[in-house]
């Protein structure tokens, strides 16, 4: 299928309808929050995975699609999924959009689902996506113009292959299951040998060469660095993934929240970079942060200047004032985009 889509999940977690749907799955969920049949059981210190900050709205989707439409106009459909809820400013007669509700693409034996992995883990099954597609998480926006050759060079999702070390994290059993099957399917050794320059490409930077470089001398695969940005897709590699990984991916979606274990879509992203499906890119247009009252004035800033293409806004308990704090942020957005898009009514 011709041209490239984009994929936004979202939710309102101050929907009642949908608090009131994932207060009863948290009470009747017979496995605890976060896990599902085939994921190990590890201690968790807490229900931190069902925390009410994976849910909460920063009032910001508007931008995303203001930023989309103004600094990436060659994309051709933008795929909202919703549980069911829609923000008050969408236009949906806009024919670039589709809204998508779970029950449209989601297998039914992983609803009702309130976690974001069998949502991103299923997305290809969503009707008329195109072949090639981008996902967003609705914290990314894009502040000045990307090409469409940011994220497709010559028919491949563009991306960086450097080696990194796995850093202890609340998601690194997760990418440590992600590299062990990686490493099962593929020789990280026959894997440079095949692609060389896709691995030590100078698009990456001089100190990501080195770090590949230092751990290329082992003999497995010692880890992926991750990028947290807007991430192209090939729709075959998750038929393949589903094809020939389905125990673990049948797992992971049977949890209904939020969990450490499992996979989640960087395993499709491992398979393109261990395939050599992927065209080198280097990441020094993205910024990733974390939301917080020492950090939103650099945020402001840096959204002002508009020094990144695209920037990574995540959410974190260490924002004492979210009212503040989320002003601020809106206000930033809001002068570089202050048009509304026609996808606003």
């Amino acid at each position: 299928m011709n041209g490239i889509d984009i994929v936004i999940p979202w939710v309102d977690g101050g929907d009642p309808a949908w608090r009131a749907a994932f207060d009863a799955a948290r009470r009747s969920d017979p496995l605890g929050p976060g896990r599902g049949p085939g994921v190990p059981v590890v201690a968790t210190g807490g229900d931190q995975n069902a925390s009410e900050i994976r849910y909460r709205d920063w009032g910001t989707l508007q931008f995303l699609f203001r930023g989309v439409e103004r600094f990436a106009p060659w994309v051709r459909r933008i795929h909202l999924v919703t549980w069911g809820h829609l923000p008050a400013w969408l236009d949906v007669s806009d024919p670039r959009l589709r809204v998508v509700r779970h029950e449209e693409f989601i297998p039914p034996e992983y609803l009702p689902t309130f976690a974001s992995r069998p949502i991103e883990l299923n997305v290809h099954r969503i009707e008329g996506l195109a072949d090639r597609f981008i996902l967003f998480n609705d914290d990314m926006f894009l502040l000045r113009p990307v090409p469409q050759e940011r994220f497709f060079r010559r028919g491949l999702p563009c991306d960086m292959a450097r080696l990194s070390l796995i850093a202890p994290s609340t998601i690194s059993h997760t990418v440590l299951n992600m590299t062990e099957i990686t490493a099962r399917r593929h020789s990280r050794t026959e894997v440079m040998r095949r692609n060389p320059g896709k691995w030590f490409s100078p698009r990456y930077g001089l100190a990501g060469l080195l770090k590949t470089l230092d751990l290329s001398v082992w003999s497995g695969w010692a880890g992926l660095a991750d990028t947290h940005m807007p991430q192209p897709y090939l729709r075959e590699t998750f038929e393949t993934m589903w094809l020939e990984e389905r125990e673990m991916l049948d797992a992971t979606c049977r949890a209904r929240f939020r969990s450490p274990f499992g996979v989640n879509h960087w395993l499709m992203r491992y398979e393109q970079l261990a395939t050599g499906r992927f065209s080198p890119v280097g990441f020094a247009d993205s910024r990733l942060d974390e939301l917080s009252e020492e950090r939103i004035a650099t945020i402001e800033n840096c959204i002002r200047a508009r020094r990144y293409a695209m920037i990574c806004l995540g959410d974190s308990p260490l924002v004492r004032d979210f009212d503040s704090v989320r002003a601020r942020l809106q206000a930033a957005l809001d002068d570089i985009l202050p048009e509304k898009s026609s996808f606003e009514s």
